[in-house]
C-alpha cells in the first residue's frame, strides 16, 4: 500500500487509506486574446498538476485531521508514493464530507478533497 502524506513542511500527517481510483490531472494554464481583427492568439504558461483524492471510511478522528489540515488555509506539501517520491507545493482547493449510512454504533465518513500544485 502507497503510502500519502500532506500537511505544512515539516508536520506532514500520513493520510488514511484512499480509494483505489485518485485520478491526476495535468493542466496547463493558457489565456486566449482576441485580436481586433477577430483572430485569436494565446499565451501558454507552466503546466501544473491536480489530484483527487476520496477517503471512503473515515473515522471521526481521521475525519478531524483532515479538517484541520483544510482550515490552515496555507499551501502544504504532499507526497503521493504511488506516483514518484516527489514532495508537492499543493494548495486544498476543494473539501466535501459526509456520513455513511451505516448500521453499525460507529459511525464512519465519506470525505473527498481536490489538490492543485502551486506554479
Amino acid at each position: 500500500m502507497a503510502i500519502r502524506k500532506l500537511g505544512p513542511t515539516g508536520s506532514e500527517i500520513t493520510l488514511p487509506s484512499i480509494a483505489i481510483a485518485h485520478p491526476v490531472t495535468i493542466n496547463k494554464k493558457v489565456e486566449r486574446a482576441e485580436m481586433s481583427d477577430g483572430s485569436g492568439r494565446y499565451a501558454f504558461f507552466e503546466e501544473y498538476k491536480g489530484w483527487e483524492i476520496s477517503f471512503p471510511k473515515l473515522t471521526k478522528s481521521e475525519l478531524d485531521s483532515l479538517v484541520a489540515l483544510r482550515a490552515l488555509n496555507q499551501m502544504l506539501r504532499w507526497q503521493n508514493n504511488d506516483e514518484s517520491a516527489t514532495w508537492y507545493d499543493v494548495a486544498i482547493i476543494d473539501f466535501k464530507y459526509d456520513t455513511l449510512d451505516s448500521k453499525s454504533p460507529t459511525v464512519h465518513y465519506f470525505a473527498s478533497m481536490s489538490l492543485e500544485e502551486a506554479i
